[in-house]
């Protein structure tokens, strides 16, 4: 597959973070909600979502970068996928425009692509409604894309309704909008296409409400995958907004889930009715013909006791955890990830088989506690297992990360799109808890779950083990408490743990009436990344008089990008001041009158939007034979590079090695090594960077913007070291980070000389001559730099602390 985006295996190891909102924030987000959602995104690759916040946007700069947010491989061979970008950049073979019948694209997304791939694509569609006149709604063709990075574009005729339409006129138009996503498909295939992009179509001008147009795609293109034998190619639901995305995203997830047609070699065909009661249903085949595919709920027993919460239900019975028929079960392990120990965990892994256990040690590293691993179910009858870290009952912080990995796995699940989930009474054995707080803790994080989102839909079982009988009545007093009580708070508050947080604070169900209606969401693929964004928004948050943002990309800045600093100024009450010192760039904010958060959001956004537009352009240059295709792969402690590397950084303490690989970025090295003929073996060498920049490393090689030393004494170019010790030292300016992120490359020097502070280009090997210039140029023994990025491949990344910082 084609991936102009990042294609991270990190996903597995996702962390996610809760934090309530007080009324200040919430009046800075409301404004600046999608600017701040997108400058978290584009420097942490952290996807946030704010709840009980309705965000306007309001930066210029705030086009989100590709962000892919679900993928499923259907077994068809069609592949499909939910993405956040913008369709006029989007990398697809076609993408979908929403025309109208005279194919006039004077509106909403069709004039967005018309004006971004020239005037050709409104000619051809002039010629095509002059030749075969209008289009009917449902139809589809195909045109040439004009300037656009895609092949062809489709246009296609949804349903048009009138604003606040009827029930009756929704019902009418659903066979409209279904019989379009088959004319799209019908053109893809036709065009031997591998991929397309198709956006909520009908949903915006054309008044069909959001959340049935997302069911009607959906489950069009699974009805499709049922029935088709074809080439392999690849759906891509795309669209620019956080409410279409998250849409599409909730209806490919409660689809899948229910149906499991991604699992069935050969799944039947769904019936679609309307009726006056649901606008939209697909009748599901016999449960019998699922097999054991499909198997989402616990047999109800004789001890079994119910409550029920919005659309989610909290269920107490007696069972055996490792038999339950739920889509996902909760296990209990200890740290070092040894499935054996623990009655719970072995029962689990006797069951599941040997795979499981080797599945968690090969994804994962020895875990700390509140950690949340996710594997599949293997022998068992559940589809996934997340494996929960508790800590003994004597840590002072054990009530708190209890409370933690509930709604971690609560959290997860909803993800995921998972429709029932099993607990064990954690904690209740060897780690020492009492019944009475397993139960209050684990029913209050979920009923505090269910009300933060009247969307989810959860069947949630806590099964006792039989014969615990004062396990059981804890939860059924529980239980029966919760049933009996006069009202409970319909809103949700984050129990997530860190590090930072006070080991003094104690999980209190008093909390349960504290709970804040606002709070942001933030999930990020590994934990370090997690710390950065929560950093970054602590400092934003404190620092309400001054701010600096240092960001070398700010020397890309154009007249457009200083008018708008002008503006924030006037807009925020601001006092902004751009400083270029000793190669490094960066904007200093001071407070005059107003806010300064406001304005720092509205420039990191700046900083993000020229960042990406240049990486997009080296993109484009870099393209050779293939479409770029890179990864960022976490190696297995166990293995003999992780070993080397330990010996490398003996001096620190490694938090993860990952593999670098970029085909693009490996033939320009080739490249560049025959031309600079050179013989001798490239050197090792290591840089260090900020977190920023490291998913734009993986993208577009080593960039002199990216990671100028403490002291340029060599040059303005890009500059590396031949020992871990000597790039600390180098990259001193970057001491007060928490985490440091070092790049391990093979750089090719080839004839070298003496550097000095003056030089942008390296200097001329015989004088008077501009084209015979030597290759790098040194600093001594240590410190090479070179003036073209592509004579340096990035092979490894290694994150690390100083030794004894982290827990």
């Amino acid at each position: 597959m084609h991936n102009h985006w990042i294609h991270c295996t990190l996903q597995a190891m996702a962390k996610t973070h809760a934090i309530p909102l007080d009324t200040e924030m919430v009046s800075i987000l409301k404004p600046c909600g999608t600017t701040f959602t997108y400058v978290l995104q584009s420097k942490f690759g952290c996807k946030a979502v704010l709840h009980g916040v309705e965000a306007a946007s309001t930066a210029h700069y705030n086009k989100p970068s590709p962000d892919k947010r679900f993928s499923v491989q259907l077994v068809s061979g069609i592949s499909l996928s939910v993405w956040m970008d913008d369709l006029t950049t989007h990398n697809a073979e076609a993408v979908v425009n929403a025309a109208n019948m005279d194919l006039q694209h004077c509106g909403g997304l069709a004039l967005a692509l018309s004006n971004a791939g020239g005037p050709s694509i409104q000619k051809e569609s002039d010629e095509y409604t002059k030749a075969k006149g209008r289009l009917k709604t449902g139809d589809a063709i195909i045109t040439n894309s004009g300037s656009l990075p895609c092949k062809k574009i489709i246009h296609a005729v949804g349903p048009c309704l009138p604003n606040n339409p009827t029930e009756y006129e929704i019902i009418e138009a659903i066979p409209k909008l279904r019989r379009t996503i088959l004319s799209i498909l019908k053109e893809v295939r036709k065009e031997n296409l591998k991929s397309v992009a198709i956006p909520a179509i009908s949903s915006g001008l054309f008044h069909f409400p959001l959340d049935l147009c997302a069911d009607v795609i959906v489950k069009t293109l699974i009805e499709y995958n049922s029935t088709y034998n074809g080439d392999p190619f690849e759906v891509r639901l795309v669209n620019h907004d956080e409410p279409s995305v998250r849409k599409m995203e909730s209806a490919c997830k409660k689809i899948l889930s229910s149906s499991a047609a991604h699992m069935l070699s050969h799944p039947p065909a769904a019936q679609w009715q309307a009726s006056s009661h649901s606008p939209l249903r697909m009748t599901q085949p016999s449960k019998t013909s699922y097999s054991n595919a499909v198997s989402h709920r616990t047999k109800s027993t004789p001890h079994q006791h119910s409550f029920k919460i919005n659309n989610v239900s909290l269920n107490v019975s007696t069972g055996y955890i490792e038999k339950q028929k739920t889509y996902s079960i909760v296990n209990t392990i200890s740290p070092d990830l040894d499935l054996s120990a623990g009655k719970i965990s072995g029962s689990i892994l006797k069951m599941a088989g040997l795979g499981i256990q080797e599945e968690i040690r090969n994804k994962y590293y020895p875990g700390s506690y509140a950690d949340v691993l996710v594997t599949a179910g293997h022998n068992l009858s559940c589809n996934v297992v997340y494996h929960t870290i508790c800590p003994q009952r004597t840590d002072q912080r054990s009530e708190k990360v209890l409370a933690t990995l509930v709604e971690r796995c609560l959290s997860k699940a909803q993800m995921m799109g998972v429709s029932s989930i099993s607990f064990p009474a954690i904690g209740t054995g060897v780690l020492g808890f009492s019944k009475q707080e397993v139960a209050q803790i684990m029913m209050d994080t979920a009923v505090k779950f269910a009300h933060h989102s009247d969307e989810l839909q959860m069947d949630i079982h806590y099964i006792i083990y039989p014969g615990d009988s004062e396990t059981l009545k804890a939860f059924e007093n529980k239980l029966k408490s919760l049933r009996g009580a006069a009202s409970y708070p319909s809103s949700f508050n984050s129990f997530s743990f860190t590090e930072h947080e006070s080991r003094t604070d104690h999980y209190d169900s008093r909390d349960a009436v504290k709970s804040a209606q606002e709070y942001i969401e933030l999930t990020t693929a590994c934990d370090e990344m997690l710390r950065e964004a929560l950093r970054w928004y602590n400092d934003m948050l404190t620092n309400k008089h001054g701010f600096s943002i240092h960001n070398n990309f700010i020397q890309h800045f154009g007249q457009e990008e200083m008018d708008e600093l002008l503006n924030i100024q006037t807009k925020w009450g601001v006092f902004i001041k751009v400083f270029f010192q000793d190669g490094y760039a960066g904007v200093n904010l001071q407070v005059v009158s107003g806010d300064i958060r406001p304005a720092v959001l509205e420039v990191e956004a700046m900083c993000c939007q020229v960042q990406e537009d240049f990486a997009k352009e080296e993109e484009r240059d870099m393209c050779l034979k293939t479409p770029i295709s890179f990864s960022r792969k976490p190696l297995d402690a166990n293995s003999a590079v992780y070993r080397e590397k330990l010996k490398t950084f003996s001096g620190f303490q490694i938090v993860r090695v990952e593999k670098l690989e970029n085909s693009s970025l490996r033939q320009l090295f080739d490249l560049k090594k025959k031309q600079l003929q050179v013989s001798t073996t490239p050197k090792l060498m290591y840089q260090r960077l900020p977190a920023q920049f490291c998913n734009l490393l993986s993208r577009v090689g080593f960039q002199r913007e990216f990671a100028p030393p403490y002291e340029q004494k060599q040059g303005a170019g890009i500059y590396f070291s031949s020992s871990v010790k000597q790039a600390e030292k180098l990259w001193k300016g970057l001491a007060d980070e928490e985490y440091m992120y070092f790049v391990e490359a093979v750089v090719l020097t080839g004839k070298s000389t003496v550097g000095s502070p003056d030089l942008i280009v390296p200097p001329e090997i015989h004088s008077g001559d501009p084209f015979s210039l030597y290759d790098s140029v040194t600093g001594g023994i240590d410190t090479h730099v070179i003036f073209n990025g592509h004579q340096a491949l990035p092979e490894y990344l290694i994150i690390c602390t100083q030794k004894n910082t982290l827990n």
